[in-house]
């Protein structure tokens, strides 16, 4: 009941702040020219301006669960450059804010980085009807007073109704999308983000931001399960890079069954792309140690991906890699529950991939 008074507390403070003061607000749905986007790391813009993962032309071809995870916004994101010390964004979500197991702040809140140097920008928020944040910016790099942002959205909700207000009389306008050196990430609900306590720590998002490219989100809560028909999609991307991370959400097929995904997946791409492609190891559970079944669980889908791994090289596909479990070093308090990373596991994996993926592109 507390709380719930906290909350409508709030609520009702930021729109008096908002009647308080002139703010301009800024959709970048409402884009005049229909041939540029301002969502970043997305990789289909032919619908215009949305916060979706996959084009409308998926939905029907991937199977159900992958559309509607689709429609969340994991890993996309807003560049903004403005001179205000103020700024404020408010915006509707399509469902719950929060899970048992994943704070609202990561599952519908969304995340301000300051693009010059990477400064964290912590902000006020309320989660009602219509969720606010609130920021002040008063502490400026070098580069003069106009700043550049980049605004993480939601991890586990789908975005409605967005909007960046600044007060009347400040510079503001979207940066355009960045298309090129994208990475393509596909997995599974640890890829989509759980369950990071806010959307910049996403290892996805954090890998993106240490290498300063655009890296493209599908992560699918329960459903990375190297389908054909997603792949069809991914090798639409012009990628410098493709990551496969999916055998968390394999434990259940048969060593037989996993070689045979992690090959047709593999040279599915290679039909179409010679770009690497980085198979990463189920990173473990968090009570591996201790529980015999979720032992073998990780350890029988590892053995089979390795084995597709051996058998692709040896086969003479070229510039395909792999990150072993050994290299993702998860450390015992690393996850939230048996499965998923917290901050701390998303930093680790984000290490690992970035230090791999740094090889790679050199």
């Amino acid at each position: 009941m507390a709380m719930n008074r906290y909350m409508l507390w709030m609520s009702l403070l930021f729109v008096a702040m908002d009647s308080a003061a002139q703010w301009v607000w800024h959709n970048p749905q409402n884009n005049v020219n229909p041939s540029a986007s301002f969502i970043q790391n997305q990789g289909w813009k032919e619908d215009g301006n949305n916060y979706r993962r996959l084009p409308l032309r998926a939905k029907g071809k991937v199977r159900e669960q992958v559309w509607n995870l689709a429609c969340e916004s994991a890993g996309l994101a807003i560049r903004f450059t403005t001179d205000a010390a103020d700024i404020k964004v408010k915006y509707k979500v399509t469902g719950g804010y929060s899970m048992p197991h994943m704070p609202a702040t990561g599952v519908s809140g969304v995340d301000l980085y300051r693009s010059a140097d990477q400064g964290f920008c912590f902000g006020d928020y309320s989660f009602g009807d219509t969720i606010r944040y609130s920021y002040h910016i008063d502490l400026l790099t070098e580069t003069g007073k106009e700043q550049e942002y980049t605004l993480y959205l939601p991890l586990y909700n789908g975005v409605e109704h967005l909007e960046i207000g600044v007060p009347d009389g400040n510079v503001f306008f979207f940066v355009p999308t960045v298309e090129k050196g994208a990475v393509v990430l596909y997995g599974t609900s640890i890829a989509q983000g759980a369950c990071a306590s806010r959307p910049g720590m996403a290892w996805g998002n954090i890998v993106s931001r240490a290498l300063g490219r655009p890296l493209v989100n599908l992560g699918f809560s329960g459903n990375g399960k190297l389908e054909k028909e997603v792949i069809d999609f991914i090798n639409e991307q012009d990628a410098d890079a493709y990551i496969l991370d999916c055998m968390a959400n394999l434990t259940d097929r048969s060593e037989a069954e996993i070689k045979e995904l992690v090959k047709r997946s593999v040279l599915q791409i290679r039909e179409k792309h010679a770009t690497p492609i980085l198979l990463v190891e189920h990173a473990g559970y968090s009570n591996g140690t201790t529980n015999q079944g979720q032992h073998e669980a990780y350890s029988h889908a590892n053995v089979a991906q390795s084995e597709a791994y051996k058998e692709l090289k040896r086969e003479g596909v070229k510039n395909l890699f792999y990150l072993s479990r050994e290299e993702l070093d998860y450390h015992p308090d690393a996850w939230v529950d048996y499965v998923h990373p917290s901050d701390y596991g998303m930093a680790r994996q984000a290490a690992a991939v970035e230090k791999k993926l740094k090889k790679i592109l050199k």
